[in-house]
Formats: structure tokens, sequence, C-alpha cells
């Protein structure tokens, strides 16, 4: 683990790196980006840095980016966390597999993991001894990770290559990728009383 957040140093590096990353192996990109609230058509070739959603319409909608490496789809929110609620996270596991890291402006961090459309880790990778951890529902495999305080977005990165095999590429927050609009997750999951509940 401590050589992968070394890999992954750079991820602390950038202020701008806000966001929640998944990968699933739920399907095609358009069955991902419909269990997000999105529609598979008209997506823009944006990078994560134009991909913000503007401040005066922050809230109304998000951008989702997807890519596709082997079997495996890639979705990243630039600042935002759709993928770091459970209701998603389920919808997007439906005949798979899905994973996420989470953190945000206001040092929110989040990890989920479903299988088979059923929530099996949900978790602050930094509170799992921590009083401010009740509740999480946090795996075997979490508590042998080691997440380093001083480099939590390269931790989280670690994370993700560990538990799905996939490493983080640098070049997809520089690379103009596909970027769906999706609505305000709260709004898509309005009628999932367990929407925030894993």
């Amino acid at each position: 683990m401590r050589e992968l957040i070394e890999k992954y140093r750079w991820a602390d590096q950038d202020e701008d790196l806000v966001l929640t990353l998944a990968v699933t192996t739920c399907g095609s990109v358009d069955e991902v980006v419909s269990a997000y609230g999105g529609s598979g058509r008209g997506p823009v070739l944006l990078t994560h840095d134009d991909a913000w959603v503007p401040q005066e319409d922050f809230g109304s909608y998000f951008h989702v980016q997807v890519l596709t490496e082997g079997a495996r789809t890639v979705m990243i929110e630039p600042n935002g966390w759709a993928g770091s609620l459970p209701g998603i996270a389920r919808r997007a596991s439906s005949r798979g597999f899905f994973l996420s890291v989470h953190w945000s402006m206001s040092g929110t961090r989040r990890v989920v993991e479903a299988r088979g459309g059923a929530v099996v880790s949900w978790f602050n990778p930094f509170l799992i001894a921590e009083p401010g951890g009740a509740g999480d529902l946090v795996p075997a495999w979490a508590e042998d990770t080691v997440f380093d305080d001083e480099w939590p977005n390269a931790s989280s990165f670690a994370a993700v290559e560990l538990r799905t095999g996939l490493a983080v590429d640098r070049s997809w927050f520089t690379t103009p990728l596909p970027t769906y609009r999706i609505p305000d997750p709260d709004q898509l999951l309005a009628d999932d009383s367990k929407a925030r509940t894993p």
C-alpha cells in the first residue's frame, strides 16, 4: 500500500482535484450512465477542470465523465457525489461490482463498495477506529489497509487499485472525456428511503 500511495502522491498536489471516482463491471456505458440518472445520448468532450458545473447551476445538475478500461467502466464526477451514495452504488452494481472513492471540498470522505445490487462497504477510511465512524459498514480489507492521512487522496486511489486491479491514470484528469449531464442524486433517489444508508 505504501508504494501505491507514493505512486499517487500527485493526487494530493492539486487543490482542484475534488471528485467521486468509481469503477464498475455492471455493463455498457449506457447502462452505467443510466444508473446515475443520465442519458447515454449526447455526451460532450470535456477535461476534468472544464466539467465542473458552474457555480450558478451547482445543485441543479452534475456531470459524470465515463471511460472504459477492458471490462470495467470508470466514472469520474468533478466536484460531485452521486457515486458515493448507497442508492447509486446499488443501481450501478446490479449486475456486477462497484467501488467508489469520494472526497469533497469540505473534507468529507467516503468509500463505497457494492456487489450484485447490495452495498457491502460504506465508510470513511480515516475514521475507522474513531467515534465519527459509528454506523459505517467497514469491511475486513479496510482494517488491513493503511490509509495515510497525510496523503488522503493518494490513499484513496491506492485503495481503488488494490480492490479493482485498475491503476488510476493521471491523464484521465487532463484528457477530454465523454461527459454526461446527470441530475442531482437526491432528486433522482427521492423515492428511495434508503438512498443514503447501506
